[in-house]
């Protein structure tokens, strides 16, 4: 694929996404639980993604699994070399543009290979809630951990650090997030990985003064934009994004198929 084959697919994802009701490819309608759902399979995958932050040829790509050779799913690639997007080093899937309301329910399947993901004292975003600024949640990797860093409720001690889980390579790590967007006391993140419970958090998440966070997966690496690190490529595997309203539950977030 080209750079400008790659421009004419940002271009229609874009366009695409902004459909007034998402469907699946099999035309049936979403779940009454459901915002939305991809999961790169049937003739036309990100027909519903709000864009494609990327720039090179290897960026993005929609691939064989490479663990179950009958499912497909999305293959990220980001490199040291490669130009800023967005004012950054990045090859990310702009999921959501806005979050319409303060609880939702998001899942994601993700796979690091062994080949394309070297360990790296440097961290990278995999998964990010953004307002503006640093994003009030992100999901991070750093060396062999997989880590979730949350806005803390005071100013000397501004980010909350929670370990999830480590970052085994060449399996699909399976996420549910459950959050209550808020600045007050209602706020809430639980997060479940393969499986079982991993997080509870209560305590602010969302800058109050600012507009609800978008969400996006995919690799961004911000020492990338200005320095080198033990580590000169990203490679990441995608599957199974869904976005819940609050009438969703754990249960009801879980893959429909089995990835294994």
């Amino acid at each position: 694929m080209s750079i400008t084959d790659l421009r004419y697919q940002v271009d229609r994802i874009s366009a695409n996404s902004r459909n007034a009701f998402w469907q699946t490819l099999e035309e049936r309608p979403l779940e009454d639980y459901l915002l939305f759902e991809e999961t790169f399979e049937g003739i036309e995958p990100l027909s519903t993604t709000v864009n494609l932050q990327t720039d090179s040829e290897h960026g993005f790509h929609v691939v064989t699994d490479p663990v179950n050779k009958k499912n497909k799913a999305a293959r990220f690639e980001l490199r040291a070399s490669d130009p800023m997007v967005h004012r950054g080093k990045r090859s990310e899937l702009f999921v959501l543009d806005r979050v319409t309301q303060k609880e939702i329910w998001y899942s994601f399947a993700v796979l690091f290979p062994e080949s394309g993901y070297t360990p790296d004292s440097s961290n990278e975003l995999i998964s990010q809630w953004h307002q503006e600024g640093s994003p009030p949640i992100s999901l991070r990797t750093v060396d062999d951990i997989i880590y979730l860093r949350v806005r803390h409720s005071t100013q000397s001690d501004k980010w909350k650090v929670m370990d999830v889980a480590p970052l085994t390579k060449d399996v699909w790590h399976e996420f549910v997030f459950h959050i209550i967007h808020s600045a007050g006391a209602d706020a809430l993140i639980e997060v479940w990985h393969n499986g079982q419970k991993c997080v509870t958090y209560k305590g602010p998440n969302h800058f109050e003064d600012k507009k609800m966070p978008y969400w996006k997966v995919g690799v961004y690496k911000a020492k990338w934009n200005n320095n080198r690190t033990a580590s000169d490529t990203r490679v990441i595997y995608f599957d199974n994004i869904r976005v819940g309203n609050e009438l969703a539950s754990f249960e009801t977030m879980q893959p429909f198929e089995e990835l294994e």
